[in-house]
């Protein structure tokens, strides 16, 4: 096929890539208004696959008739033309939904930004299919092919623009590049017809598309409708390509979160994690194409599916185990052989069933496209179904170990009653696995050094709320909360006074402003920043806090104060349509043991700048306390960009060295003195002068410190080695629960 349709093999790795950037961009472009959280990139998610389950759709329409390249080119010039301008349609759409609540805003918004596009992209496969498809003994093989391709070109994609590309180049130039990049292959087009033409007329031959003719002349060759019976597509079929599209975006969604409580969520994990979805189903498409030609009866899909079920039935099990067995690997190099092994397995073989099915309900090879558009259009639409329900409610509700079991439950039930039916017993050894997988399922009781207060599952990760009796041989009192296993409030069980330097360090700075002060906080965590600054210095307290759990968890773990005024709303969303001014805005925010980008760019601090009253301060926890090398590079360009926004800003390092700290960036239009505070800081039990304390900027190494901006989100990608130094210290604490009988999820 490669020798005969070369130009269709670039054309799918072209538009294969286009559709990650697309996604890749889409969710960058909205961040500067309505964050980067889980719920932007869900919905983006959402809108993609919808905009695919259209195209698809469309795509088998398109191809009903005789197949026409003009067509395909046509739709892959409308595409180029929608991905330059995608930069401008995202300020757009955000100035039409400025007003809304932050979800029906992203909806919208995504909608109007995403869904043009990838519609032209989901219109792709289904024609190449056409095109190439000559007879129906290879209809299988082709699909197979066309969507390994294309499949290919996301997988470049997701790394090269997710990694590298987007952060550096910027979100203007990759939307450029990707634009240019589509719009060349028309073109080329253009050009090749336009030669093909001049050499026909040179010859006197009568100009037709030569194209259609051969590929008409070889379907009457190796199709002759005499000796093809019509098959009858039962709609069974159509109902196991939906459990198809289903379980794939739940077993992507499961497996992220799994992996999240031991290796985090940061845009390396997010990365591998895509990577390997998308290598699976590349492969299970190819595979699943060629095996349908060869052996397209029923027993064949059977088999597949309950393999694939056997894996997923081991989800819950094997994510631990392979954490466990990997724990003394770099963790880079651990992330990709457990999602290797995690992943790869039961996507592969749930990758086979699209094409082997498009194989099963073509009748000929002239509507191969047509099945083609119908199998991944309801592939597509069950996985947009299962993204809300899984999202939304079921791992909130029921965790993951569950939902994985029942997940591998209703992909093999069916199969294996079908083959036992049939006489195949070695399908009987389903029995043991399924049994086994329950029995797997045992309360975790904690040790004695480790008491579970509050667990949950969520959209945007895991929380804990866990009790520690004793820490490294000494006795401690103490309750910390983690989000996906990285601690974001740590205190005294008894008082909730926090134990770590910085909210006492926030509290005495802020105190400089008198009683009946207003303070924003961005970040709420257990609360002790909030509490500090309300009950302490009495403030008016506003705290603005993504996920809605956590001001439960607070006030019920942590007690919060009553009298704090809690906002559950993206911190960038909150800042952008906010016109209430405050004299201190405390930055706290951060996600894992990463910043969020969206926060701590320029236009983010002009905004936050426009809310401070005249002699208003600004306090923003950097979450680390790396300020050297290039581990520092992240600290360096926050501070750097806080100087750009014509902010006077000084930092104060916490005590202790710089992988165990954090950094505390004080910014105003003006200098301010700290000599005299209402409440005077104290360290290890002495009174402190503040103004002591401040690290001098000329020791900072600004050379590779870069400006921060909405259109180059850099910063996660600036803090990767800082990130991984909290991460692996937070992982010998995550080893000590599991020994404790603290499972990594359940």
């Amino acid at each position: 096929m490669l020798e005969k349709f070369p130009h269709l093999f670039v054309v799918l790795l072209v538009e294969g890539a286009a559709l990650m950037a697309v996604e890749l961009m889409g969710a960058k472009l909205v961040a500067p208004f309505y964050g980067g959280s889980l719920y932007v990139w869900t919905i983006v998610l959402a809108i993609t696959v919808l905009g695919l389950t259209v195209g698809y759709y469309a795509g088998g329409r398109l191809s009903r008739n005789r197949p026409s390249e003009t067509k395909l080119f046509t739709v892959l010039g409308i595409s180029a033309l929608l991905v330059l301008v995608l930069p401008l349609t995202a300020s757009l759409s955000i100035a039409l939904t400025k007003d809304m609540a932050l979800i029906p805003g992203i909806c919208v918004t995504c909608v109007l930004l995403l869904l043009p596009p990838v519609l032209c992209f989901g219109i792709v496969g289904p024609m190449v299919v056409s095109l190439m498809a000559s007879q129906l003994e290879t209809v299988g093989k082709t699909a197979g092919t066309v969507y390994f391709t294309s499949t290919l070109g996301g997988i470049a994609a997701t790394f090269f623009f997710g990694l590298y590309f987007i952060p550096v180049a910027g979100l203007r130039i990759c939307a450029t590049i990707t634009g240019l990049a589509l719009a060349a292959l028309p073109l080329i087009y253009l050009v090749k017809r336009a030669f093909a033409r001049t050499q026909r007329s040179a010859a006197s031959i009568p100009a037709t598309d030569s194209r259609s003719k051969d590929v008409t002349k070889a379907r009457r060759k190796f199709t002759p409708r005499s000796s093809i019976a019509a098959t009858n597509v039962k709609r069974s079929i159509y109902l196991v390509v939906a459990l198809e599209g289903a379980t794939v975006m739940a077993v992507e969604l499961m497996s992220a979160r799994m992996v999240a409580p031991y290796f985090g969520s940061s845009l390396y994990v997010w990365a591998t994690v895509i990577g390997f979805t998308l290598l699976a189903l590349a492969i299970g498409y190819f595979a699943g194409g060629v095996l349908a030609d060869k052996y397209s009866g029923p027993n064949t899909l059977f088999w597949v599916l309950l393999t694939a079920s056997v894996f997923l039935l081991l989800m819950h099990l094997t994510s631990q185990w392979l954490t466990v067995a990997f724990e003394n690997l770099d963790p880079g190099l651990a992330i990709i052989l457990v999602s290797l092994i995690l992943i790869l397995p039961p996507l592969v073989f749930m990758g086979m069933v699209p094409t082997f099915l498009i194989r099963r309900v073509s009748t000929r090879a002239d509507n191969a496209g047509r099945s083609t558009g119908i199998v991944y259009a309801i592939s597509s639409a069950s996985g947009i179904i299962a993204l809300l329900l899984f999202g939304f409610l079921i791992i909130p509700r029921y965790g993951l170990t569950m939902p994985s079991i029942i997940t591998g439950l209703v992909v093999g039930l069916v199969p294996f009653g079908k083959l036992f039916a049939r006489k195949q017993y070695f399908s009987l050894l389903f029995i043991p696995f399924v049994l086994f997988s329950f029995w797997a399922i045992k309360t975790q009781r904690p040790g004695k050094e480790v008491e579970v207060r509050y667990y949950s599952e969520g959209l945007l990760g895991q929380l804990l709320v866990a009790d520690v009796s004793n820490y490294h041989g000494q006795k401690v009192n103490d309750r910390i909360l983690f989000v996906n296993r990285i601690a974001h409030t740590y205190a005294d069980k008894a008082t909730f006074t926090s134990k770590w330097d910085y909210p006492a360090l926030m509290s005495a700075i802020c105190s400089k402003f008198p009683p009946g002060s207003d303070a924003l906080i961005l970040g709420l965590g257990g609360g002790t920043v909030a509490n500090f600054l309300q009950t302490r210095s009495g403030f008016n307290v506003d705290a603005v806090e993504l996920d809605g759990r956590i001001p439960q968890v607070a006030r019920e773990q942590f007690a919060l104060s009553n009298n704090v005024n809690v906002i559950v709303d993206d911190a960038r969303h909150y800042l952008e349509q906010s016109e209430k001014k405050y004299d201190i805005i405390v930055f706290d925010v951060y996600r894992g043991e990463s910043p969020p980008t969206h926060v701590f760019t320029l236009e983010s601090l002009d905004k936050t700048k426009s809310l401070l009253k005249q002699d208003g301060l600004i306090v923003i926890n950097s979450t680390n306390g790396f300020l050297e090398g290039k581990a520092g590079q992240a600290a360096t360009s926050m501070y750097k960009t806080l100087v750009a926004a014509n902010l006077e800003t000084r930092i104060i390092p916490t005590p202790g060295p710089q992988a165990s700290r954090t950094a505390l960036f004080v910014a105003s239009r003006e200098k301010q003195n700290f000599q005299t505070v209402r409440s005077p800081l104290l360290l290890n039990g002495r009174q402190v002068d503040i103004e002591t304390l401040f690290f001098n900027p000329q020791q900072l190494d600004l050379n590779d410190a870069v400006v921060l901006k909405d259109d180059k989100p850099i910063l996660e990608l600036l803090n990767i080695r800082a990130g991984n130094a909290t991460r692996n210290a937070y992982i010998q604490i995550t080893k000590k629960f599991f020994q404790q009988g603290v499972p990594l999820f359940w």
